[in-house]
């Protein structure tokens, strides 16, 4: 009888629960705090919820989107959400990606500001608002993402700071995209600078670069430049951009017989594809003779070793009437 109190208790306890169904768990979690800067979410969420926006191109989240740009206490968020309003285009946020690129603490958001300042095509109020951080900000990516969006907004003001640059970077991410943007900008008067990079950057990628901003700004002048390179330099990267200034020089017809003749690849596709140009230019309707010497030529490069050059001379074959055939491996002229 000593269990019957016990039960009873129970009993009641039960009865309670249900009927107060709704009164769920006596010891809740509580309620998520808002975390540093007012977000109530937690980072990863907010993470997620930006890469939403991106996959859905929400442009309704653009409000947002520039609030958690601007007022969010992660880098990483920030940054994020800059990327998503460079994605979903919105130029509207001009402000936004000024305030970033020059007061931000985190290089990664300043970055960020950087492109989209560049990709968006949003011209800031006074040329020092990206030469200035291309000079004095302390990290080189920023740096390096201020050159590009110079060159390409089209800033000829910034040529002087794009040349120092190139001169003086201690990064060569930085003297490479401010030779780039030189490039861009077709500034002749950075050919000097240009030229001595070329030849004597410690970086091969700048020196790369160096070379193919001279064939846009100033291939004529840059001959003897293209012709040294070409003959003396064991970079590879190096001796093609060379080779596609030479080109782009008065002597482009010599350097195509040059380079068809070449052992890299990329050399003798670039001579064909020059060559190729040459012979599209002829009249419509004109059909090389089958004994010609331009026929037979591309006859022979049905042979070529490299799968792409092959292809590449069927389809010109091709596109001049005559009939192509495979040959094991190659290909041959149907004469059938």
């Amino acid at each position: 009888m000593r269990l019957l109190p016990a039960l009873v208790q129970r009993l009641a306890t039960l009865i309670f629960l249900l009927a107060f169904p709704a009164a769920g768990p006596a010891f809740a979690a509580p309620a998520a705090q808002p975390a540093a800067g007012g977000e109530a979410v937690s980072l990863a969420e907010r993470l997620s919820g930006i890469e939403r926006i991106m996959w859905e191109r929400d442009a309704r989240s653009i409000p947002a989107l520039r609030e958690q740009a601007s007022k969010d206490a992660d880098e990483k968020v920030r940054a994020r959400a800059l990327g998503a309003l460079t994605l979903l285009r919105d130029t509207g946020a001009r402000m936004v990606y000024l305030e970033r690129l020059s007061s931000d603490p985190s290089p990664r958001v300043r970055r960020a500001a950087a492109d989209a300042i560049g990709t968006l095509g949003i011209p800031p109020d006074r040329i020092d608002r990206l030469s200035g951080p291309l000079q004095k900000d302390t990290d080189p990516m920023v740096r390096a993402e201020c050159a590009r969006a110079l060159g390409k907004l089209g800033s000829r003001a910034a040529v002087g700071t794009l040349i120092y640059a190139v001169a003086a970077d201690p990064s060569p991410e930085v003297r490479s995209l401010a030779a780039e943007a030189l490039s861009r900008l077709r500034a002749v008067e950075a050919e000097a600078i240009l030229t001595t990079s070329a030849r004597q950057d410690r970086s091969p990628a700048v020196r790369a670069q160096a070379v193919r901003a001279l064939a846009q700004v100033a291939p004529g002048s840059s001959l003897p430049l293209f012709r040294d390179l070409w003959k003396e330099t064991a970079d590879p990267e190096l001796r093609f951009e060379a080779y596609l200034g030479l080109l782009r020089t008065a002597e482009r017809v010599r350097w195509i017989e040059e380079g068809l003749r070449d052992a890299d690849v990329s050399i003798r596709f670039s001579a064909l594809r020059a060559w190729t140009s040459l012979l599209a230019k002829a009249p419509p309707g004109t059909r090389l003779n089958r004994t010609s010497t331009d026929v037979v030529r591309l006859e022979r490069l049905l042979k070529d070793p490299a799968r792409g050059i092959r292809e590449f001379s069927r389809q010109t074959l091709e596109n001049l009437g005559y009939k192509v055939r495979p040959d094991g491996f190659a290909y041959s002229i149907d004469d059938r």
